[in-house]
């Protein structure tokens, strides 16, 4: 089942993304990239009829209510961050950037498309986080992981490739430690959509937007909480708020510029 999902999911991505960039540009979705060049943004949303269908697959196929759950789980939480992704993507205005530049924002009685995103991101984690936990302590690092998953595919995605490569690289180290076997379903869909569209994304041909990278960081979040014992969940948490707490004081960009292995890794294939 797993194999066919991964199958499905990449010949959808192959299939559907001609199409979505075709209506992007015909509905004139589109933004300036890093070089200057206007491209279609929210090409990530792409991702949502691909992940409902091996949704109904599951569904389908699997009788125990246990899998029909998780995957009802991931499909609310990836629904809702790619419906205020999108919102964030087609209104939003880049005045504020960043947790604390919203955050000011909203203390000054101003609400911002990314500070929506932010307490609706907010609340879909502390939901889901309640679902999977078993008492108070659960829930606060579930919903933490789930929140900041959610919101570090976003600050990867600055530069062609970069988000996806991480979402990959995360992807690939989860499945080596064993995420449950009951979610490869979706954490497979969720890598054939990556390998799909990332040619397109690496050569700057088109943006995933934030409908694409919140989308795909919640499917990591999620993965984390399900799958991994608690004290894997304290480390990953750890890391999480370490490299927000970097990126709200320092510039991701310059910091993979300054180190070799990194800065290889993100400028492989472009």
């Amino acid at each position: 089942m797993k194999i066919i999902s991964f199958g499905i999911s990449l010949l959808l991505t192959f299939t559907v993304m001609p199409f979505i960039k075709a209506m992007l540009f015909n509905a004139n979705i589109i933004r300036k990239n890093y070089k200057g060049d206007q491209i279609p943004v929210s090409m990530g949303i792409g991702f949502v009829p691909i992940v409902i269908i091996n949704s109904i697959v599951v569904a389908f196929i699997y009788s125990d209510h246990r899998t029909k759950e998780l995957v009802l789980i991931f499909l609310t939480g990836i629904m809702t961050m790619a419906t205020v992704g999108l919102i964030d993507d087609l209104v939003g205005n880049r005045d504020a950037t960043g947790f604390k530049g919203h955050i000011m924002s909203l203390l000054r009685g101003k609400l911002t498309t990314g500070g929506f995103k932010a307490i609706v991101g907010g609340l879909i984690s502390l939901f889901i986080g309640s679902m999977l936990s078993f008492n108070v302590f659960e829930i606060v690092l579930n919903t933490l992981i789930i929140a900041l998953f959610t919101n570090l595919i976003n600050l990867l995605d600055l530069r062609p490739g970069r988000a996806l490569k991480g979402f990959l690289l995360i992807s690939f180290i989860f499945m080596g430690i064993g995420i449950l076997e009951e979610i490869k379903v979706i954490v497979l869909s969720s890598v054939a959509y990556a390998i799909g569209y990332f040619y397109e994304d690496m050569k700057g041909n088109t943006m995933m937007g934030d409908v694409g990278s919140n989308t795909l960081g919640v499917v990591l979040g999620i993965s984390s909480a399900i799958s991994f014992t608690l004290p894997i969940k304290c480390i990953i948490l750890v890391l999480l708020i370490g490299i927000h707490l970097v990126a709200e004081k320092y510039s991701i960009t310059e910091i993979i510029k300054k180190n070799p292995i990194l800065n290889f890794i993100d400028k492989l294939g472009c």
